[in-house]
C-alpha cells in the first residue's frame, strides 16, 4: 500500500481499513483480472507480477494497449467511468498477484474520509497522462523511437514478455521488432569495441 500512502494524505487507520477489505488473487500467465463484456468492476492493486491491457481488433487480432507493473493500479476505467461493461481484457503476462476491491467501495471510501475522494482524482489524472503520453508515443514517434523508449523505461522487464507481446505493444510487426533488436544489439557492440585506432 505505499502508491497509497505516496499519492494521499489518508491517515494510516484509513489504508488499513480498506487493506482489510481486499482480496489478495494469484493469477497464473493467462489469467484475466478483468475480461472484456465483464460488468462487475473491480480496482486491483498489482503487488507483483506483470500485467497486460488489451482489446481485440475487428479482425479478431490481440492489440496491446498498455502494461501494468507493480505497485499500480488496474482497473477498465473507460467501463467503469460510464457505466459500461468492459471494452478491455486485463490478463497476467507472468505470475502475478493482486489486491482486488469492488470498484462500488468508493462510494463508502468518500463517505469516510475526504482523503478517499482526493486520491480517486489523482488516480484518474494518472491514468489521463499514462494514456495521453501512450497515444502521443503512438502518433508522434518513430518505431524506433517507441523501442528505445521502452528499453530505458522498462529495463529488465521487457525481457520478461513475449516477443509478439512487444510487437503489439510497440504497434509493429514481430519480423520489424527482430530488425530493431539487431540494430539494438549493434550498437551495443560498436560501444563496446570503443574508438578505433588511427592507422
Amino acid at each position: 500500500m505505499d502508491y497509497i500512502a505516496r499519492r494521499s494524505d489518508l491517515p494510516d487507520e484509513e489504508i488499513q481499513w480498506m487493506l482489510g477489505l481486499g482480496e489478495q488473487r494469484a493469477l497464473r500467465p493467462g489469467d484475466a483480472f478483468c475480461r472484456i463484456g465483464q460488468t462487475h468492476h473491480e480496482v486491483g492493486l498489482l503487488q507483483s507480477g506483470i500485467l497486460q491491457v488489451y482489446s481485440v481488433s475487428q479482425r479478431g487480432e490481440k492489440v496491446v494497449l498498455d502494461l501494468i507493473l507493480p505497485g499500480h493500479f488496474a482497473l477498465a476505467l473507460h467501463g467503469v467511468s460510464r457505466g459500461l461493461p468492459s471494452d478491455v481484457c486485463i490478463e497476467a503476462v507472468t505470475p502475478c498477484t493482486v489486491i482486488a476491491w469492488p470498484y462500488e467501495l468508493r462510494r463508502a471510501a468518500f463517505a469516510r474520509h475526504p482523503g478517499w475522494l482526493r486520491l480517486d482524482a489523482r488516480l484518474v489524472e494518472d491514468a489521463f497522462n499514462r494514456k495521453h503520453r501512450r497515444y502521443m508515443g503512438l502518433r508522434v514517434l518513430t518505431a524506433e523511437e517507441r523501442y528505445d523508449r521502452m528499453l530505458s523505461e522498462l529495463p529488465g522487464i521487457w525481457q520478461l514478455l513475449p516477443q509478439y507481446l512487444i510487437a503489439s505493444y510497440l504497434a509493429i510487426t514481430p519480423q520489424y521488432l527482430s530488425r530493431l533488436k539487431r540494430r539494438q544489439q549493434a550498437r551495443q557492440d560498436d560501444r563496446a569495441k570503443g574508438p578505433g585506432i588511427p592507422a
